[in-house]
C-alpha cells in the first residue's frame, strides 16, 4: 500500500461523506409560484425595509437562491423542506399560508421559530449580503459607500451628522 493510495482513499471517502444525503433516486420538485411568493415574503419580514425598499433587490437574492438550488440538490431540498415546514407550522398556528398572515409580529413569531435552521441561516445570509453588499442600494440606506480612500469620514460628511 502506496501513501498516494492511501492519501487518494482518504480524499475520496472524505468527499463521498460530504455529498447531500439524499435517498436514492430523489427527484426534487422546482419550487411552485406559491413558494416564490413565500420566499419573497420571507426576505421581506427577514429585513424589513417597508416603505423604501420594493420588492426588486429581494427578489433579486431570491432568484441567485434558486438559480443555485437548481445546480445543487442539498440547496434545493433545502429550501423545498424548509419553505414545508415553515407552511406547516403556520397552518399548525395560524391556520393559513405564511404569506396570508395580514401580522408582521405573527409572521416574525414563525421565522424566530425556524431562525436556528439552515434553511433560515441561508436566506438571511444571502439576503445581508445581496441587500447591504449591494452599491446601487447604497443610496436607499443614506450610505455613501466606502470613505477610506478619501480620507475617512472625518474629512467626508462626519460634520453634516445631526445626531451626533
Amino acid at each position: 500500500m502506496t501513501r498516494r493510495f492511501v492519501l487518494r482513499t482518504a480524499v475520496l471517502v472524505t468527499a463521498a461523506m460530504a455529498l447531500p444525503a439524499l435517498p436514492a433516486g430523489a427527484v426534487i420538485e422546482p419550487l411552485s409560484a406559491a413558494h416564490k411568493t413565500t420566499l419573497l415574503r420571507i426576505a421581506r419580514d427577514i429585513y424589513p425595509h417597508e416603505g423604501f425598499l420594493d420588492d426588486a433587490p429581494y427578489q433579486a437574492v431570491i432568484d441567485a437562491i434558486l438559480i443555485e438550488s437548481e445546480s445543487n440538490p442539498a440547496v434545493a431540498d433545502l429550501l423545498a423542506k424548509g419553505i414545508e415546514d415553515l407552511e406547516r407550522r403556520a397552518h399548525e398556528i395560524h391556520k393559513t399560508d405564511y404569506a396570508a398572515i395580514a401580522s408582521a409580529e405573527k409572521r416574525e413569531g414563525l421565522l424566530r421559530s425556524i431562525e436556528l435552521t439552515d434553511f433560515f441561516q441561508k436566506l438571511k445570509g444571502g439576503l445581508l449580503m445581496g441587500l447591504y453588499n449591494n452599491k446601487a442600494l447604497y443610496p436607499a440606506f443614506g450610505y455613501d459607500g466606502s470613505s477610506w480612500e478619501t480620507g475617512g469620514f472625518i474629512d467626508k460628511g462626519f460634520e453634516a451628522i445631526d445626531w451626533f
